[in-house]
């Protein structure tokens, strides 16, 4: 027991000492640092705000545009209002054309009446759009697999 304390105390004196080492170097880095500071070599010395550090990177990598997307799915509830978007659901936005799934044919008809002002809500939020497209639901494949009959009738030859 008393052989794990000793090594435990020697371990711990060593790494004082290597941490005593490390900040003389640290140190003199600081100062060579702030130096270039100066001379304006270097605009990032030092601690910094995350905000003010992801904007930048957000900025330098181009992203703005593709956050901008992002948050328009994610707080879709919000823009359009909870009515709206417990019919309607954003599918997809490419090159600034919104496509629209709504719930039901009427609700598809409503939206394709109210574009402009989607375009307004959603221009407030910073993403303009050129176009937005509102489809009605789905209706049922009745196709499967790879082989398909030319010529037939459709849903009614399922049910003979």
């Amino acid at each position: 027991m008393s052989n794990q304390r000793d090594l435990a105390r020697a371990l711990l004196a060593s790494a004082r000492r290597h941490s005593h080492r490390f900040r003389k170097e640290d140190s003199s880095g600081r100062r060579e640092n702030l130096e270039n500071l100066e001379n304006g070599q270097s605009q990032s010395v030092g601690p910094q705000l995350i905000n003010e550090s992801l904007s930048e990177l957000i900025a330098d990598q181009g992203w703005g545009e593709h956050l901008k997307i992002g948050d328009l799915f994610t707080r879709w509830n919000e823009i359009v209002g909870a009515e709206i978007a417990q019919n309607a659901k954003p599918m997809r936005l490419t090159d600034g054309k919104l496509l629209i799934e709504a719930r039901s044919t009427a609700w598809a008809t409503q939206l394709r009446l109210m574009s402009d002002d989607l375009k307004r809500r959603i221009a407030a939020e910073g993403l303009e759009l050129k176009e937005i497209e509102v489809v009605g639901p789905r209706s049922p494949s009745w196709r499967r697999g790879g082989w398909t009959v030319k010529g037939g009738r459709g849903p009614r030859d399922t049910y003979g």
